[in-house]
């Protein structure tokens, strides 16, 4: 079993604790690491300190630096919710671990250096529906360092239940795909989603769906079915197909637009991310 690097932000939003949990649930099953890091919604995390505080009276900095002391003593709390305790050492395994990731700055520093290292991205679904405080700037972020990035929709555990994967054979499809294997392996079964009329899946296709059962059944994963869907909405008839075998996760590429707040890259990646009831959401960019 290869261990994660995991990094849950957090913002601040009410849903931060369903963002460390699954993280926390992710570590625990995969004997790895989930850092948390708190990155605040607020201008001055855009600069430097130095260019910030000249452009601000001390009133207003010294309010800044106790908000951000604040939210980092409510980060180190909730961590300590998730933290594993020695006594369960022999469940969670030697390499498990939650911790905080103190940050500066608003976090925009240590998010960046963070993101160079990281396998899974978790963030809240407040963070991909505009509900969130610094949903455009950390969608940026997030596209930048190119991370996988898990969309938890609640703190519901989803180990044990199907998950489906919306192929395509785009490379993004594909890297989401990689990102997703080790979770994968967790499934009951896993099915692969194909609306046909939309793709070339003839054998040898970049979508031809024995492509990517291949690979993962060389990382052992067995894919129970291909179902091919349709409808006038890509992404409305790839949910519907994943709430029908009742997946706890969909895994899909995602396309290239300017921010999160935008629809995230595109209109079906904007049916999956604005579904906060459907399952759990692994996208890749």
């Amino acid at each position: 079993m290869n261990a994660l690097s995991l990094l849950a932000v957090v913002t601040d939003a009410p849903d931060d604790e369903v963002a460390v949990s699954v993280a926390a649930d992710i570590a625990r099953r995969h004997q790895s690491r989930a850092g948390v890091i708190a990155v605040l919604p607020t201008p001055v995390s855009l600069v430097a300190p130095a260019f910030a505080s000249a452009g601000l009276s001390p009133q207003v900095w010294q309010a800044f630096e106790a908000e951000q002391k604040a939210i980092e003593a409510k980060v180190e709390a909730l961590v300590g919710k998730y933290r594993p305790a020695p006594s369960a050492a022999s469940q969670s395994g030697p390499n498990s671990e939650v911790y905080h990731i103190p940050s500066k700055d608003a976090g925009w520093a240590a998010l960046m250096a963070e993101l160079a290292l990281v396998d899974l991205v978790v963030i809240a679904q407040s963070n991909v529906t505009g509900e969130g405080p610094w949903t455009g700037a950390l969608g940026e972020a997030l596209m930048d360092a190119r991370a996988p990035i898990y969309v938890a929709r609640d703190a519901r555990d989803i180990a044990g239940r199907p998950a489906a994967i919306a192929w395509d054979g785009s490379l993004e499809a594909g890297r989401a795909v990689r990102a997703a294997a080790p979770l994968l392996r967790d499934a009951a079964w896993v099915v692969v989603l194909q609306v046909p009329a939309r793709l070339d899946t003839s054998p040898g296709a970049a979508a031809d769906p024995n492509r990517v059962t291949a690979y993962l059944a060389r990382h052992g994963v067995e894919v129970k079915d291909v179902v091919k869907v349709g409808g006038p909405k890509i992404g409305s008839a790839l949910l519907t197909a994943a709430k029908g075998c009742d997946a706890g996760l969909l895994v899909a590429g995602a396309y290239h637009h300017s921010r999160l707040q935008e629809a995230l890259f595109g209109g079906a990646t904007r049916d999956f991310l604005k579904d906060a009831q459907g399952p759990h959401l692994l996208i890749a960019h």
